[in-house]
């Protein structure tokens, strides 16, 4: 991508810088700490970073479903009421997984299902919060669908997306599922959830689906090899819509925008 200016960039292939740069750091480079520091730090530091990359992959996923359907993204209006409530729920599994870390830490006797009253109401504006994040996202993918499913190209990338975000999702619900079964709402979920894995079966399994998802969007949104090639031609009026991006094509480029408007003043 270094060889094209960013501002040829789809909205997915400018989302996997982040996420590719995050991705290194859910991979818990610092483990190694683990045999030299003999403190709770190690731990609530990979809870951070395992939840920080979770959290930054739910607002790529609205940010795409809302994204694809307009070219002007504002960070107020566009990003800034989804960082708000990703926000919210990065919060409370943070201080919910560091607290228990560093109470098990302190006290090997701790247990956080006794001593769960004090983390009530974060529990609850966790669910609820969590709940309205899955409200909005269906209903981004379902507005996205019913406007630009017969659009050429767009169709495309919202199917690959979808299918591979299912792929994803159902994969980790039927862990979850196993791994709680009847108890997936009990008082100590959400903790446990954010904090540790019962054995090597579930790190492994959570870890290879995540990293095997993010190569293969970042493996499928590379530049393809004639891209250069098919540069040449942009300046073409006979082959200008075949290089257009998606949404110059349906939307107008910013380029043509800003002329249009410098022309009217």
């Amino acid at each position: 991508m270094q060889r094209y200016s960013i501002l040829d960039w789809s909205l997915e292939q400018r989302w996997m810088v982040f996420l590719l740069i995050f991705l290194v750091f859910y991979n818990d480079p610092f483990y190694p700490l683990t045999f030299l520091l003999n403190n709770s730090f190690t731990s609530i530091l990979d809870g951070i970073l395992q939840t920080t990359f979770l959290a930054v992959l739910l607002l790529f996923w609205l940010s795409v479903y809302h994204g694809i359907r307009q070219n002007i993204r504002r960070f107020v209006p566009f990003y800034l009421p989804k960082i708000i409530l990703i926000g919210i729920l990065w919060i409370v599994s943070v201080v919910l997984s560091s607290a228990r870390i560093a109470q098990e830490f302190r006290d090997p006797m701790y247990n956080l299902t006794i001593d769960i009253r004090p983390f009530t109401a974060i529990r609850i504006i966790f669910y609820i919060v969590g709940t309205l994040y899955v409200l909005y996202l269906l209903f981004l993918i379902i507005r996205a669908f019913s406007e630009l499913r017969n659009t050429p190209y767009f169709d495309i990338r919202l199917k690959f997306a979808t299918l591979l975000m299912l792929c994803v999702v159902c994969i980790l619900i039927v862990i979850t599922t196993l791994r709680y079964g009847s108890n997936i709402m009990k008082e100590n979920f959400v903790p446990e959830l954010a904090s540790r894995y019962k054995n090597s079966v579930e790190f492994l399994t959570f870890h290879s689906v995540i990293n095997l998802y993010l190569y293969t969007m970042a493996y499928v949104y590379s530049p393809a090899r004639n891209a250069a090639v098919d540069s040449l031609f942009h300046d073409n009026p006979t082959f200008s819509m075949l290089n257009d991006s998606d949404d110059d094509v349906v939307y107008g480029s910013d380029h043509e925008i800003s002329r249009f408007t410098s022309s009217n003043k």
